[in-house]
């Protein structure tokens, strides 16, 4: 990946070199998240469809006068249709903690472009959904890094980039031709920054989304792309010093291997935010291994991390130890504190930080591996502690992954009455959002307002 001193331009040309026509082995616990991701996309989609009665209840799923049906199966509408209903119906209900495991808002335009494909399983779109998170968020940091655009306007850009990366692959397209429909977006994406607040975040996402179907619709069409089309439509970008390369032929960059998952194909100064609720998941152990000791003082401790967590760590420049995606001086700051959660000014001196940092050793284990912390104290003890074991449970005592989406499930339910379908919570959010989609099927009433067609829609 580029060096922090890299043209924006060059950085943002290395991510998109970085595609690959096949998934290799996704990490299950990032297929795991997003489908709570996108179940929880889906939810909140749900709950704007309920629109109280005149006596104050709550209608009935789908019930007379429920609205127009923000609920989308692909059975009823074409996927662009639907997918710009729910993304802003997901939006406007918001997202809950749970969604960001997956990306931010990327479910709200990965979930209705890959979970209605008749030619894909679920299984198979909860994977591409994680590769083109995995790709999405390191376009997304290279521009937020490099440029310091706000996150509203960066947030349809990425999205966008993370439906035309999830689209082409799901086509069939070999890297080249992914690479040319993510330039072909690129190339012709427009947004107006002077669009401020929600309106405006929604209609650059709505725009984003109709552009993503329409660059692999015109960027898959073609057995020889246009190229002097190619060449005016990237002219903003040549400024930027971001070379057009031809997908006819094989790219000047190798994409690195293409059977590896994307994470572990090269190191990255960016910071993947699908890796952040990871990182400090993993904080999380540590400050669980220190509640259980009388006493801080160790010889040393060991960390191992899964890859996709340690995507995450940046060294913190000059020794400054308060940078916020440090893993070695957090996993510090932890310890001393007993804590993973701090206001890290006035409690701890840099010297304190320092010597702990000299005993933290992090270990960088396959991605199959949970997060281990071992403390070995001052008279040899080892004492371990593990992410399963050590996840935080919930108030009801069960220990279930994504509380948060339960806890929002278990409302809706509770609105809707007992007719609405009511999951195993151990079963896992694959199978919730499964049954989300199940259900939805036999509840849509009516359409929403369509797209235009896409035929030369970039034109």
């Amino acid at each position: 990946m580029p060096t922090k001193n890299a043209n924006l331009g060059v950085a943002l040309d290395v991510s998109l070199d970085a595609v690959t026509s096949r998934l290799g082995d996704v990490p299950a616990i990032l297929v795991e998240d997003a489908a709570a991701a996108s179940a929880d996309f889906l939810l909140c989609a749900l709950i704007t469809r309920l629109s109280p009665a005149e006596d104050g209840r709550e209608r009935r799923l789908g019930g007379e006068g429920a609205g127009s049906p923000v609920w989308w199966t692909g059975a009823v509408h074409r996927a662009e249709t639907a997918a710009e209903a729910n993304l802003l119906a997901g939006i406007a209900a918001d997202f809950d903690a749970v969604h960001y495991l997956a990306g931010g808002h990327l479910a709200a335009f990965l979930a209705p472009a890959l979970l209605g494909r008749r030619d894909l399983s679920v299984a198979e779109a909860l994977r591409l959904q994680a590769v083109a998170t995995e790709f999405a968020v390191r376009v997304g940091q290279v521009i937020k890094d490099r440029a310091r655009a706000n996150g509203f306007h960066v947030t349809p850009l990425v999205g966008g980039l993370s439906m035309v990366y999830a689209l082409a692959l799901a086509d069939g397209h070999d890297p080249d031709r992914v690479k040319w429909c993510l330039r072909l977006f690129l190339s012709t994406f427009r947004s107006d920054y002077g669009l401020l607040g929600s309106d405006g975040r929604l209609y650059q996402m709505t725009q984003a989304m109709r552009q993503a179907y329409a660059a692999v619709a015109e960027g898959g069409a073609h057995a020889r792309p246009d190229l002097p089309s190619a060449r005016a439509w990237w002219r903003p970008l040549a400024a930027l010093g971001i070379p057009l390369d031809s997908p006819d032929g094989p790219s000047d960059r190798s994409a690195g291997p293409s059977d590896r998952w994307i994470s572990s194909d090269r190191f990255t100064d960016l910071k993947p935010m699908p890796c952040c609720a990871y990182f400090f998941s993993a904080l999380a152990v540590v400050a669980g291994l220190r509640g259980r000791l009388d006493t801080g003082a160790v010889r040393r401790l060991e960390v191992r991390v899964p890859r996709y967590v340690f995507a995450a760590h940046r060294p913190a420049a000059d020794g400054f130890w308060l940078a916020p995606f440090d893993l070695d001086h957090n996993i510090a700051i932890c310890w001393l504190l007993r804590r993973n959660s701090w206001t890290p000014l006035p409690e701890l001196t840099r010297d304190e930080v320092r010597r702990m940092r000299e005993l933290v050793h992090v270990h960088v284990v396959s991605d199959d591996l949970p997060v281990t912390a071992v403390a070995v104290t001052e008279d040899g003890t080892e004492v371990t502690a593990t992410e399963s074991a050590d996840t935080p449970r919930p108030v009801d005592g069960t220990d279930r992954r994504h509380a948060a989406l339960w806890q929002k499930h278990d409302t809706v339910r509770r609105r809707l009455g007992p007719d609405w379908s009511a999951p195993r919570t151990d079963e896992g959010a694959e199978r919730l959002l499964r049954d989300l989609l199940a259900g939805s099927a036999a509840d849509v009433r009516g359409l929403t307002a369509g797209l235009p067609l896409l035929n030369g829609a970039l034109q």
